[in-house]
């Protein structure tokens, strides 16, 4: 649940600078002229895999345990469902008298919609601090001045 909420994003680790993943992204496309007509596009992709293996040296793992405990995740709600309409089917074998199939359905479909319902609404609940902690972020790339002046004399000069 962290990765679909975002909290595994690092929202509370410090600013980002100028060499890390996102600013490299940020930085690039809002000079994405220049870069092009500078032909740096290598070297631009080489600094954002440098900077993504900086800042999560095991990516791979820490990808495959997410995988996994979403698959978990998965493998326990659909379970859950297949245990409650087996249990609904074992009630309506056993006591036909009793519940009736509509009864059934009206209650299964009234939890499995009331449930989903209610994670939708758990979903769009904002954290107001860390939305104002990433509007600040991206604020702060923006802002700031680029590294790329296409107009100076000085740096790499073209063949």
């Amino acid at each position: 649940m962290k990765m679909y909420m975002g909290e595994d994003e690092g929202a509370d680790a410090p600013k980002e600078g100028e060499d890390s993943a996102g600013g490299i992204v940020v930085e690039t496309l809002l000079s994405i002229r220049t870069v092009a007509s500078l032909a740096i596009e290598k070297m631009r992709a080489k600094e954002y895999a440098a900077a993504l293996q900086k800042e999560d040296p095991l990516s791979a793992k820490s990808n495959f345990m997410k995988g996994l405990a979403t698959g978990a995740g998965f493998l326990v709600q659909i379970w859950g469902m297949g245990l409650m309409f087996w249990w609904g089917g074992y009630l309506l074998n056993k006591y036909p008298d009793t519940y009736s199939y509509r009864a059934f359905l009206i209650s299964m479909f009234s939890l499995l919609f009331s449930l989903s319902g209610m994670s939708v609404a758990v979903m769009g609940a904002t954290d107001q601090v860390k939305a104002k902690l990433a509007a600040e972020r991206i604020f702060s790339l923006l802002d700031r001045e680029s590294p790329i002046n296409s107009l100076s004399d000085e740096g790499k000069k073209g063949v």
